[in-house]
């Protein structure tokens, strides 16, 4: 991965659409934190992808949004509301794309991090890129890629932390809050939801399950409450 291979039409929409929602001197910091981010592991997931561009079967690609990475100066933020024991919790992200976010909580320390994604090609990507960090890193982080459909995902017991940023719909959403309702039956814990880039999918702070923990231009963090 160099600098040459970031530098496309789509990345420099996306740098526009960033000045006009949040400023110039915010978009620098996202745009840095990004490239830095790539260019220390020589991975690739800054580039976006179009669903359309993709073979995907499932019958809810419809309902998808396009794969952009999970910005890093965000995803540390997300984590300064609150606080959770990484090296003995699993971290499972849905719609994980190339993998961003699953790297970045391995750099937090946590001790599982699971990654669900519907298009194989992303899968194929992230795989790529994983062999990469593992490499460079060193980190003993158990990590764990499942080609599915989100909502058809089984959530591990041991799953704890939530990771969502904007992967789909408020049906999809939906359908993945009665899975986590079910892994919490089997086995009753504290379970959190980072929900990033909402986009008016309110499915988690509808719901009356969910407490909602901290809020931000970028997104929410939610507890699940006891039942």
């Amino acid at each position: 991965m160099s600098a040459l291979d970031i530098v496309n039409l789509e990345n420099f929409r996306k740098v526009f659409r960033n000045i006009r929602k949040v400023g110039l001197v915010t978009t620098v910091r996202y745009v840095v934190s990004d490239l830095l981010f790539d260019l220390r592991y020589k991975i690739d997931t800054i580039n976006t992808e179009q669903l359309e561009n993709l073979d995907i079967d499932s019958p809810n690609k419809e309902f998808g949004v396009y794969y952009e990475g999970t910005n890093a100066y965000i995803f540390k933020k997300a984590f300064s509301s609150f606080k959770i024991d990484a090296p003995n919790s699993c971290f499972v992200d849905f719609g994980s794309g190339k993998g961003k976010a699953m790297f970045m909580a391995a750099e937090r320390g946590f001790g599982k991090v699971i990654g669900v994604e519907f298009s194989l090609e992303l899968v194929e990507i992230c795989r790529k890129n994983l062999e990469i960090f593992r490499q460079r890193t060193r980190r003993k982080t158990e990590f764990e890629i499942i080609h599915m459909d989100a909502s058809q995902y089984e959530i591990p017991t041991e799953a704890n932390l939530l990771f969502f940023s904007n992967p789909f719909n408020e049906m999809l959403t939906t359908k993945v809050i009665d899975n986590i309702l079910r892994s919490y039956e089997m086995a009753p814990r504290e379970i959190w939801v980072i929900h990033l880039y909402p986009q008016g999918n309110m499915a988690f702070a509808k719901h009356p399950r969910f407490h909602l923990e901290h809020e931000s231009s970028d997104g929410f963090v939610f507890r699940l409450k006891p039942a």
